[in-house]
Order: structure tokens, then C-alpha cells, then sequence
């Protein structure tokens, strides 16, 4: 991150440096976009995976300080999923977790214009940009229910602590935030169709500091201290033990049952999978205590941009006043 960081603070020195002889005033803009958002996780390897992309849409204010330095501040919400069905790997769908979740999202960031970019010029009209910034975020990862019964409730992850988070048999695994801090990044281009209206394109990704986006990170609650593991999950059986006498905790967790009895084109709860059956599986996905095995998750935001420039005069008044300069009528319009 430090890295990356000294590589926009080097690329943008020169448009400092000019800036300071920049005849560009100051403005307010604002305006809004429309797009798409998805995510990179354990259950998404691509974050342009056409099967997990949603809508998105923001709002934004920009100050632009000068041709080539902005400053904007926005809002934006999409929503994010994931799915271990549509998973290339067998493994992976064996492990058959899934989520869903929103993601609401406040930034500031820093914008760097690689052309200069002002509609009071006629020659500024267009340019790439970079930028980069703080924000904070709200999410929270749901699953569908595994009980039939519920008719596809969706219930929220993080207060059943799938992965033992806040068992005092698992050191170092506390529960995780709700709203977390991340780094926008992206390149986007824009072009003035007016003195006070712009359109763009612009790519974000977002550096998150959780992998738990997805409810996914790091084993199943197992002491592996321990010979043979030891399961932590909540002993309460789920409905009187009608579903293998487990408990809700660990059902929503390990969800290879569900797999299994999917696979065998029963009824979950009815047809519950064997325990040879089930310790094949737990072999074939890989063992009995992995769960996630990749680094902090990211989430992408992306999208068409339009806005509209608080300005007194731009596009147009300059125009009539370098032709009036130069003298030629049959230039002016």
C-alpha cells in the first residue's frame, strides 16, 4: 500500500508543479452515477464474474482545485455476492457456501487530470484521471437459510459467528466490524459536451483491511490443537434434531450437508447424508478445517458518470472571446 501510495504522490508532482501557473479558476461540481459493483473473495475469483455483477449508482461533489487536481467527496451503494455453484472447482462446490450483501459506501479522494481538465478552455475538454482516497463502508454478508421450512430466509452471518468468532477456545478470531475503512482506487476519463456539463467512465476498486466480505476467511471452528479436532460450534441441536442433531451455527456454516443431500436429490432435514458420506466429502473439499485460504477481499465499483459545473461562463464565452481577438467574423457562431 506504502508502494503504491509514493506512486501517485511521484505522478502527480509535475501537475503540482504546473498547476501553480494554472489560469484555471476554481469550481464546485456535481453529479451523479450509474453502474455496476461486485467483489474478489473466496467465493468470486473475478470481480467482473457476469453471473455476480449488480447495480450501482452514487452521488458525488467535486472541487476542482485547478486543471489537473480535484477533490471529491461521494456516496455510493451496489451490492455484492458470491456462490460456490457456479465455482469451476469441484472442491469449491463442495463447500456450497453463498452470500449476499449490501455495500453503502461514504469517500474522499484526491483526483489527478493526466491532460488538465477545465471547460473554460476549449482545449482542456477531455481527459484520463487516476484517483485515490479514504472511505468508509457498511456491509453485512446473509446467507439463505438451510431449513425449507423458512422458505429461503435470508439471515445474517455475522451474529452466528460461523468461524467461531468471540469463542475463547479460538484465540485472535473476534468478531468482525460491520463497517470498515477502504482505499478507493481506479482511472476513469471525462469529456466537457458543454461549458457546464461533463460525462465520464471511471474503473474503482476498493482495497478493503477484512476478509470477511463474504463470511468467508479462515477455518471452521475446530480446536486442531487438539487430536482428533475438536468442534466448537454450538452444541443446541437445530429442531429437536431432526437435521443430524448439529446445531443452527454449524449448518449454516458447513453447509456439505446441504450439498449432499442436493446432490442426492433428497430433502434436507429428511434425508440427512451418512457419516461415510459426509467424512468422503470433507476429504474431497480438502480437510476438515479450511474454510477460506485467500487474503483481504475487495470490492469493485464502476460505472458512467455525468455532472454539471457551477461556473460563470466556459465553453462558449471562450470561444467568442479569442475569435473576437483574432479578428475573424466568419469564425463566430
Amino acid at each position: 500500500m506504502k508502494t503504491l501510495s509514493l506512486f501517485f504522490l511521484a505522478l502527480s508532482l509535475p501537475f503540482f508543479v504546473q498547476a501553480q501557473h494554472s489560469w484555471a479558476r476554481p469550481y464546485f461540481e456535481v453529479g451523479a452515477q450509474l453502474g455496476t459493483s461486485s467483489y474478489s473473495g473466496e467465493l468470486v475469483n473475478s470481480m467482473l464474474d457476469t453471473k455476480h455483477l449488480h447495480l450501482a449508482g452514487g452521488i458525488f461533489a467535486r472541487y476542482n482545485l485547478n486543471q489537473y487536481l480535484n477533490f471529491r467527496l461521494q456516496a455510493s451503494y451496489g451490492n455484492i455476492s458470491g456462490n460456490d455453484q457456479d465455482a469451476k472447482e469441484l472442491r469449491d462446490q463442495i463447500r456450497n457456501l453463498h452470500f449476499r450483501s449490501h455495500i453503502f459506501e461514504g469517500a474522499l479522494m484526491a483526483e489527478i487530470n493526466f491532460m488538465g481538465y477545465h471547460t473554460m478552455g476549449h482545449k482542456k475538454l477531455f481527459s484520463p484521471y487516476a484517483f485515490i482516497g479514504l472511505g468508509v463502508f457498511n456491509y453485512n454478508p446473509k446467507a439463505k437459510h438451510f431449513d425449507p421450512n423458512r422458505d429461503d430466509e435470508w439471515v445474517a452471518l455475522q451474529p452466528l459467528a460461523t468461524e467461531g468468532q468471540g469463542n475463547p477456545n479460538l484465540p485472535n478470531r473476534d468478531p468482525y466490524e460491520l463497517t470498515q475503512l477502504s482505499i478507493p482506487m481506479g482511472l476513469g476519463v471525462k469529456f466537457a459536451v458543454h461549458s457546464h456539463l461533463n460525462i465520464g467512465f471511471e474503473i474503482g476498486f476498493r482495497k478493503t483491511f477484512t476478509d470477511y466480505l463474504d463470511d468467508v476467511s479462515l477455518s471452521y471452528p475446530y480446536d486442531v490443537t487438539t487430536t482428533p479436532a475438536t468442534a466448537l460450534y454450538d452444541q443446541n441441536p437445530y429442531d429437536g434434531g431432526q437435521f443430524g442433531n448439529l446445531s443452527e451455527q454449524q449448518l449454516m456454516s458447513d453447509r456439505t450437508y446441504e450439498y449432499l443431500v442436493t446432490q442426492a436429490g433428497g430433502t434436507f432435514g429428511a434425508d440427512f447424508p451418512t457419516q461415510d458420506a459426509y467424512d468422503a466429502a470433507v476429504a474431497e473439499r480438502g480437510g476438515q478445517t479450511t474454510r477460506g485460504d485467500k487474503a483481504q477481499d475487495w470490492y469493485l465499483i464502476t460505472g458512467i458518470t455525468i455532472s454539471y459545473n457551477f461556473i460563470d461562463n466556459g465553453l462558449v464565452g471562450s470561444r467568442k472571446r479569442r475569435r473576437k481577438r483574432q479578428g475573424c467574423k466568419s469564425a463566430r457562431f
